[in-house]
């Protein structure tokens, strides 16, 4: 989907009729629009998403979502019902031009501000037409799912590179990457109107056995539903409260009387986070050693009876056979002794050659205590390793968790200053950072709980499935019903590993596509991750000292990320996302047919939280971010090396600015905005607020 043009008409603060024609040339396909704090940027964003979306695509740091009419011509209207404000988004999607016009009337506003007037008129090879379903062919182009990762403030973007949220960004892979058919296939087969009603028919034609067990499946199935509901809540308030701490931690930063303490313990909980993953890596690699090795330690008697066996039977002669009894039976059937002499039946010799098979050691018998022994030495030199690995391992984690307790005292430490402190500012801020603090271990707390009950109640709705399946049914009816239930669970079954497949094939695809985003702007020895469970992680390697003080085996940890580099991390994975699925038909899978789908991506302020150094790597990897690249930046973020760097690559195929006209001018907004030597008007005083788009000139 390639965007072509924007046209507001009286959508909040833009009064009258508003446009942005975006660039859509391939060298230039950056529109840029410089905006100050205040002018409207966010609602420029949501005018975007109001459009495809409506209500529900609004973002969560709109104000007042409810009006959407530009205030003061809805306070003027005269005939509510012929007073309206509109979105029109003209737009381009795999050879056909689409006109997308949202509405609302100020009397529907009054009335439900929820319920919009939508149209779709495409036009495909010369012939107009309007879409019966609108907003489901718009959902079929552009999934709602994945709106956030395509329309996007860069500064809240930061929470995607946080374990909570490995499900939405599951979620954002299937949606662009062609998987969610897939995922629709297994629910629709999985609801209560296909497997639900199958397992009815079943229960009204069999025994009372399996009947009382389907109900009970059906039970769990409920229970599995409504715990998967519980987690996703739970980890949609994890990143509430994720929020609320930083927007704390920012006011102490900013406290002079506290910003050397919180600074101070922003740099611990970094340290105490990096020792977790370390303690992690540590107690993986202790398990990984008990789960493989750790029956050696538990093998001295039995290595000391094998030592007994083998020993007696050298001394017996047994070991190694002086001659096998298989070589003195071919001699006696070939007849003939391996001097040539001729071994007849009932002679001396034959009677000497045969009665040497009671001596004779057993070949089988030789060979297994060949791998006795062998073996045994393998074991006794396993049991030295293990132990001495065991006992590495237990002595790094012991000091990873001695390390950890100093911090979580030194942190503690902070923690009652601040609370202390005279100032009641400080100790307010510092009282509720504690009550955020305690709130999210608890959503943490829950939230492994009920990963817990999912995995329970999933082991027992397979045992019950099983259970089903050995129970015979006589009735005919009730073998078909059997039969169809049993097709249903299986074609589920087999599309959930066809899923699983699909992603574990496109996962390392897009591993690599991360890495190598994020290595264009970020060198420091880091390489970027996605997990299994779709955790977004920044790597780095430590070496760990032994006891002689040398560097041992180095471990892989997860790096403990700032705010601006959990937010390039974010932009790297969408990035890299919206890449792949460009070329989703080149890349060979076990899905045929798919074709690959162009989206833009609209950024706002996207890079505000950053440091100089990261945002000019940004800026010269952001043209290339996808086919589209929308941006609006206010005047300090753009000057400076995102202005440089933007000039020198020439991507910027269209510039627009916001000019603000109001009674007062925004604290720290500018009011000229200056631009390749000229000074542009970006605010009017006027009695009242509006926000006019203005386009610069070439």
């Amino acid at each position: 989907m390639i965007l072509e043009k924007l046209v507001l008409e009286n959508f909040r603060q833009f009064r009258g009729r508003q446009e942005i024609v975006f660039s859509n040339v391939q060298s230039r396909n950056v529109t840029l629009v410089h905006a100050e704090n205040g002018f409207g940027k966010t609602a420029l964003l949501n005018a975007l998403l109001w459009g495809f979306y409506g209500h529900d695509g609004l973002t969560d740091d709109l104000a007042h979502k409810e009006r959407i009419i530009h205030e003061g011509v809805a306070a003027k209207s005269r005939d509510p019902d012929n007073t309206s404000a509109a979105v029109r988004i003209l737009f381009k999607h795999e050879g056909r031009k689409y006109t997308l016009t949202r509405s609302l009337t100020l009397l529907q506003q009054g009335l439900d501000s929820r319920r919009t007037e939508l149209s779709l008129e495409v036009l495909q090879d010369g012939e107009t037409f309007r879409e019966r379903l609108p907003q489901q062919r718009i959902l079929a182009i552009m999934p709602d799912g994945i709106s956030p990762f395509l329309f996007f403030n860069g500064e809240r973007i930061d929470h995607l590179a946080m374990e909570e949220n490995a499900t939405k960004v599951t979620d954002a892979i299937q949606q662009m990457l062609g998987l969610k058919l897939l995922q629709s296939a297994i629910d629709d087969l999985s609801h209560q109107n296909v497997r639900g009603k199958l397992r009815t028919e079943l229960r009204d034609c069999t025994s009372e056995e399996k009947a009382a067990m389907l109900d009970e499946q059906a039970g769990v199935d409920l229970k599995i539903t409504e715990t998967a509901e519980k987690k996703r809540t739970r980890q949609d308030n994890l990143v509430a409260i994720d929020a609320e701490l930083e927007k704390v931690n920012a006011k102490l930063e900013a406290n002079r009387a506290a910003a050397e303490l919180q600074s101070r313990r922003n740099q611990l909980e970094k340290q105490k986070a990096d020792l977790g993953e370390r303690l992690q890596a540590v107690t993986k690699r202790l398990g990984q050693m008990i789960s493989d090795d750790a029956y050696t330690l538990f093998a001295d008697d039995l290595v000391k009876r094998g030592r007994e066996i083998t020993n007696r039977l050298r001394g017996e002669g047994k070991i190694p056979a002086r001659v096998l009894n298989t070589f003195l039976q071919e001699l006696l059937e070939r007849g003939q002794c391996i001097c040539a002499r001729h071994l007849n039946k009932d002679t001396p010799e034959y009677q000497a050659v045969e009665q040497l098979l009671t001596i004779a050691g057993d070949q089988h018998f030789n060979n297994a205590v060949g791998a006795l022994d062998n073996a045994i030495g393998v074991i006794e030199g396993a049991m030295q390793r293990t132990r001495d690995g065991l006992q590495e391992s237990s002595r790094d984690r012991l000091k990873i968790r001695e390390d950890m307790t100093v911090v979580d005292e030194a942190i503690e430490e902070i923690h009652q200053k601040l609370g202390s402190r005279d100032d009641e500012e400080v100790a307010k801020l510092e009282a509720s950072r504690r009550d955020w603090q305690l709130k999210r271990d608890e959503c943490i707390a829950e939230i492994g709980k009920l990963e817990g009950k999912l995995s329970e109640l999933a082991a027992r709705r397979e045992e019950l499935r099983q259970a089903i399946q050995r129970i015979a049914d006589n009735e005919a009816d009730a073998q078909r019903a059997q039969r169809r239930l049993d097709a249903v669970e299986e074609s589920v079954k087999l599309l959930e590993r066809v899923l699983e497949m699909e992603i574990e094939d496109l996962r390392p695809m897009l591993n690599k596509e991360i890495d190598d985003h994020f290595k264009k702007i970020i060198d420091r020895g880091y390489w970027a991750e996605l997990s299994e469970d779709f955790k977004l992680t920044i790597k780095k390697s430590v070496a760990l000292e032994n006891l002689e003080g040398t560097k041992g085996s180095p471990l892989e940890i997860d790096v403990a990320l700032s705010t601006g580099q959990r937010q390039v991390t974010s932009l790297v994975f969408i990035a890299s996302l919206v890449s792949l699925a460009r070329r989703r038909a080149e890349i060979p899978t076990i899905l045929k047919g798919l074709s690959g789908s162009e989206y833009p991506m609209v950024m706002d302020s996207p890079f505000g939280q950053l440091s100089l150094q990261f945002r000019e790597g940004v800026a010269k990897w952001i043209p290339s971010l996808a086919p589209q690249v929308v941006i609006f930046a206010s005047s300090t973020q753009y000057e400076g090396p995102v202005a440089e760097v933007l000039r020198k690559a020439r991507r910027v195929g269209k510039r627009y600015y916001l000019c603000y006209h109001g009674p007062k001018l925004a604290v720290n907004a500018r009011p000229e905005l200056a631009l390749e030597g000229k000074l542009l008007e970006q605010y009017v005083e006027a009695k009242e607020e509006h926000t006019e788009i203005r386009e610069v000139d070439a």
